[in-house]
């Protein structure tokens, strides 16, 4: 149903059952994410025998390709016409494709060598379109359905808290799956098929969540084919500039983490796929539960603000494991993962409930609806920063004398390696999250800014 903003913003929150239904569509986007960041390269330089470097540098092309079908998706979601509305064919699209592309990538036929390689390299192409087809416009679809930040804030709290969920799936429960096939190929099979229909599950939750949705008609606002122009005046949304910087740097931190996360436990803590389920756990029970407490921050002193606490917590929270070694215990990780995972339901949730805030911004400030575009642009910067990220894992272990195996079995390493499995866990990750900080200092956009455009089409701030 399509109402006007006056209509729409006669409604203080959005409803329950719209929060759920949309928000459930993010623990099939955190399973796809996650299961293939985390579980690909493991599954390449553990079971298949292929080098981290290859393994990365198959990741970094895939995402690179998929920036290219990020933009293209976002500018045909703006102009697309249905009887289901503007985004959600590309929901029921991308879960369809989504689902087959996790299967074939984790359940893969008899193939060595080149064979091999191509055969990846061609799975992580379909996943890549997948992902894309689903996750574009469904991070548009906020601008969309809502009026007013603290709407988007109470609708991307409930998404936030279901992503916890969903990594939860895809990091502790794969973990689990893995252990219990064995840790070797059945292992990675049984995990692969247990994703792929969790993923389904929920990616068609949510095309079927949004069906009762009131999409917002944006008064003044015109779609057209995107042209070379559009993205340079985009350069110009200093809100949006702020946060896409400061998103790559955390992104990238993420891409580190994701992957190095299960080689370190398996390496250097000796705790295995055990430690990973207990990492896992803990991390997103604390992303789960600090939605509540993290809304009513943002509330109180702003999403900026807000974000900038988060990011304080989670640099001391990955700085930290520099100090483990084998003798950690089951607490030690569980209190190191709940801080990181609070600090990081923080950060996500600021910085996506930020997001529409930017798209609103750019359409009071153009007169251009667009945020098909914009959330491309989002998007692009999360492959970006997960290629980035895979491709300092591998080549940093790679040159660090990591050695790979077959079969699920592990190699003693060496102390270079161990160094190394040290640096990018613990000390790149801090770094980068330190320089995103800085961004989100520079961001100035708040409902205040927002509702003087609204009502005199005047930005009071026109420099930022």
């Amino acid at each position: 149903m399509t109402v006007s903003p006056a209509a729409a913003s006669r409604d203080p929150y959005p409803p329950l059952s719209l929060c759920l239904g949309f928000g459930i569509g993010t623990a099939g986007v955190s399973i796809v994410l996650n299961s293939v960041a985390v579980y690909f390269p493991a599954l390449m330089s553990t079971v298949l025998g292929v080098s981290p470097a290859i393994a990365g540098t198959l990741v970094m092309l895939s995402k690179l390709y998929d920036a290219f079908a990020d933009v293209i998706i976002g500018a045909i979601s703006d102009r697309t016409r249905s009887r289901w509305g503007r985004r959600r064919p590309f929901l029921l699209l991308g879960a369809l494709i989504s689902f087959a592309s996790l299967i074939m990538i984790f359940v893969p036929p008899p193939l060595t060598g080149t064979g091999l390689l191509v055969y990846m390299a061609v799975g992580l192409v379909i996943y890549s379109t997948g992902y894309s087809l689903f996750n574009v416009p469904y991070l548009a679809m906020p601008a969309d359905m809502t009026t007013g930040t603290e709407q988007r804030l109470r609708l991307i709290s409930y998404r936030t808290a279901l992503l916890g969920l969903g990594q939860l799936a895809a990091l502790a429960l794969s973990a689990w799956l893995i252990k219990l096939g064995g840790g070797g190929a059945g292992g990675y099979r049984l995990m692969g098929i247990v994703m792929a229909l969790l993923v389904l599950a929920t990616m068609l939750g949510s095309f079927f969540g949004t069906a009762g949705a009131r999409f917002v008609t944006q008064e003044g606002g015109t779609s057209h084919k995107p042209t070379v122009a559009d993205l340079r005046s985009l350069v110009g949304n200093g809100p949006l500039m702020c946060l896409l910087g400061a998103k790559l740097a955390q992104y990238i931190s993420f891409g580190v983490l994701q992957p190095i996360n299960l080689l370190f436990l398996l390496n250097v803590l000796k705790t295995g796929y055990s430690g990973m389920i207990h990492l896992s756990v803990a991390q997103n029970i604390a992303v789960f539960a600090s939605m509540p407490a993290w809304t009513m921050i943002g509330r109180r002193i702003g999403k900026r603000n807000a974000y900038l606490l988060a990011q304080a917590i989670m640099i001391p929270a990955v700085l930290c494991w520099w100090w483990t070694d084998t003798g950690i215990t089951v607490w030690g990780i569980w209190w190191r993962a709940l801080m990181f995972g609070f600090a990081s339901g923080g950060a996500l949730l600021m910085s996506t409930s930020m997001l529409p805030d930017t798209m609103e911004f750019d359409r009071l400030r153009t007169g251009r609806q667009r945020e098909g575009i914009v959330a491309s642009l989002y998007s692009v910067n999360e492959k970006l920063g997960f290629a980035i990220g895979a491709l300092v894992v591998g080549w940093g272990l790679s040159l660090g004398g990591y050695i790979a195996t077959t079969g699920g079995k592990l190699t003693a390493q060496s102390a270079e390696t161990i160094d190394a499995l040290y640096l990018i866990k613990a000390l790149v990750p801090a770094l980068l999250l330190a320089a995103g900080a800085v961004l989100v200092y520079r961001y100035r956009l708040d409902d205040t800014r927002l509702a003087a455009m609204r009502s005199g089409g005047i930005d009071p701030e026109p420099i930022a």
